[in-house]
């Protein structure tokens, strides 16, 4: 478990380092709140939800891709050869990956969430929705 909670903390010290990373989830509920507020608002025929409901399954479907990218810098940078000779198991190191991935994805959807303008149980249904998406997303894979 402690293995877990390093590499969970190196991850989140790494993203906050790697612009490429950090954008990914940074974009996505900046593009729909600037589409929000520039065309919905503005529309009385487009929902408010409409572009965050959009940009989220646009985002869930993103969502592996740093992961993929995280384990790539660790080869490049032979930092996951050190973790295995550190005797890291592979299931510890997914997890601390998983975990720092799932915990900054959480932030973008809060902001999704927020931007759309959802009452407790629509945000609620929004985030079980996206939960499953991402399940479904992974495991077609």
């Amino acid at each position: 478990m402690r293995s877990v909670k390093a590499i969970f903390i190196k991850q989140v010290k790494d993203m906050a380092k790697n612009l490429s990373v950090l954008i990914m989830f940074v974009i996505v509920p900046f593009i729909a709140f600037v589409m929000t507020e520039f065309i919905a608002r503005g529309n009385n025929d487009i929902p408010d939800s409409m572009f965050v409901i959009t940009m989220s399954s646009i985002f869930v479907g993103t969502l592996v891709q740093p992961a993929c990218t995280i384990i790539a810098e660790d080869r490049e940078k032979k930092s996951l050869r050190f973790l295995i000779i550190a005797g890291v198991k592979p299931l510890a190191y997914l997890l601390g990956i998983g975990g720092a991935t799932f915990t900054v994805s959480i932030f973008s959807s809060l902001a999704l969430g927020y931007i759309g303008g959802f009452s407790q149980d629509e945000f609620m249904t929004f985030m079980a929705v996206r939960k499953a998406s991402l399940e479904f997303y992974t495991h077609s894979k």
